[in-house]
């Protein structure tokens, strides 16, 4: 069953006084646009989604998460702008970004090395 988007007015009240139900309620307009979608874009709209949940979860206040979520877009429309207006840049952009390539001043992309040592359990005394 398709839920309904409820007005501003109960919008409001949920997020003033029950924060827990707006966020179920987030969450199963969501999935249900998801499940809408073709199955061969719900995977990818399942990955987008998980970055759009991470940089709410990384954000200190609804303020942060609002731009963090707006920068993931822009950056996101920037990309699909440069698809569409040159093409053959865009896709050595990406490989330069994945590693395929070197980047445009010639060095490589470097590995990432783990500085912190493994957390062990403390001994028993």
């Amino acid at each position: 069953m398709k839920s309904n988007l409820p007005d501003f007015d109960e919008l409001l009240f949920l997020a003033n006084n029950k924060p827990d139900d707006l966020e179920r309620l987030r969450k199963q307009l969501i999935e249900e646009a998801i499940q809408d979608a073709p199955p061969e874009y719900q995977r990818r709209l399942r990955g987008i989604q998980f970055q759009v949940d991470m940089k709410i979860r990384q954000s200190s206040n609804p303020m942060s998460a609002c731009v963090a979520i707006s920068k993931l877009m822009y950056e996101s429309l920037h990309q699909l702008q440069l698809s569409l207006t040159d093409p053959e840049h865009a896709q050595l952009t990406r490989k330069r970004l994945n590693g395929e390539l070197p980047a445009e001043d010639g060095t490589a992309p470097a590995d990432v090395i783990c500085l912190t040592s493994r957390r062990t359990a403390a001994p028993s005394i």
